[in-house]
């Protein structure tokens, strides 16, 4: 992590008192931020997931690379200190390095997830109640491939709609 607060030392500084929401979930916000100092918690559908504070997480991640809403909200726990962009994709592009540990981070938290799916599956596979719909989730996941949207019509392929 301490690479990320390397390469988003050009990144102006701003700071979030405590209690200071820095993302909100379900907002098309476009920021990119980096801890420097402090504390935040993320939480989902007001269900804290956890607290960070160490120099170098990255939050705003997955909204910037789906190009949507924010997946979690972000909120201050403590006075903190955060680098932020208002251009993740420039940011990530100019800097292969944190594209990588972005796509490292990710890959960890799918294995996590994924591992917590399998021992579901496999503590309640022959139960008959809703754990034992893990087999769906688990299947769907594992072809879920997004594929780019084209909202134009073929028949008017620049319609302006």
């Amino acid at each position: 992590m301490s690479d990320l607060l390397t390469w988003s030392a050009g990144l102006p500084e701003v700071t979030h008192p405590a209690g200071s929401v820095v993302l909100q979930e379900g907002v098309v916000h476009g920021l990119l931020f980096v801890l420097v100092d402090g504390a935040v918690e993320v939480s989902r559908m007001g269900v804290p997931i956890t607290v960070v504070d160490h120099p170098g997480a990255i939050f705003g991640e997955m909204s910037a690379l789906i190009g949507g809403p924010a997946t979690a909200t972000v909120t201050a726990v403590r006075d903190s200190r955060l680098r932020r962009t208002d251009d993740p994709h420039g940011f990530l592009g100019s800097h292969p390095g944190v594209g990588n540990a972005v796509a490292t981070i990710l890959a960890r938290r799918l294995d996590t997830i994924t591992r917590y799916l399998a021992d579901l599956r496999r503590q309640y596979a022959d139960e008959g109640h809703n754990l034992a719909m893990v087999d769906i989730v688990l299947e769907s996941l594992r072809h879920h491939q997004v594929r780019e949207v084209d909202p134009g019509s073929d028949r008017q392929r620049d319609a302006p709609y």
